[in-house]
């Protein structure tokens, strides 16, 4: 994704790589325990996403969109679709694929070639990472630790 859409460094713009796969994304008032809902219907491709929500839970929830469209989570090649992620829930059986499109939105929004890069100039902290990627410190953590990364960060720096 990241050689398709040109990307070199951090941030992903994630509204273009949707843009780019024929994606229209939206806010919406949503309730409380709706994250995002993707639509497709005929010609018609859009994400919805919470307009109550943080900025970074939105890049996030559109990549975690973006994330069941690509791994052919739902019947997307039918001529109505929707995928809705709302509250997550471990005894549901997709529960695979909602950590399989958590993992994707993760490495799309947080590249482990890009976080190595940054661990290699030296130790960085987490509220700075965090910035840098607009996500969530929670977010970034969760990657960390996924590329075994979360131990050479800098305790100095309150992360």
């Amino acid at each position: 994704m990241l050689k398709m859409f040109h990307v070199r460094r951090a941030p992903v713009n994630v509204y273009a790589v949707a843009e780019g796969l024929g994606f229209e994304v939206h806010d919406y008032d949503f309730p409380e325990s709706t994250s995002a809902v993707m639509i497709i219907e005929d010609d018609i491709r859009a994400i919805g996403v919470n307009e109550s929500f943080s900025t970074v839970r939105k890049r996030f929830s559109v990549a975690h969109e973006l994330g069941h469209y690509l791994l052919g989570h739902g019947n997307f090649g039918d001529s109505k679709s929707t995928f809705e992620d709302g509250s997550y829930n471990y005894t549901d059986p997709q529960n695979r694929q909602e950590s399989e499109a958590n993992e994707f939105a993760a490495e799309l929004l947080m590249p482990a070639i890009f976080l190595k890069k940054d661990f290699s100039e030296g130790p960085p902290s987490v509220p700075q990472l965090a910035k840098k990627y607009q996500v969530s410190e929670q977010a970034l953590w969760i990657q960390l630790f996924s590329l075994e990364l979360a131990s050479q960060t800098d305790p100095s720096a309150g992360s």
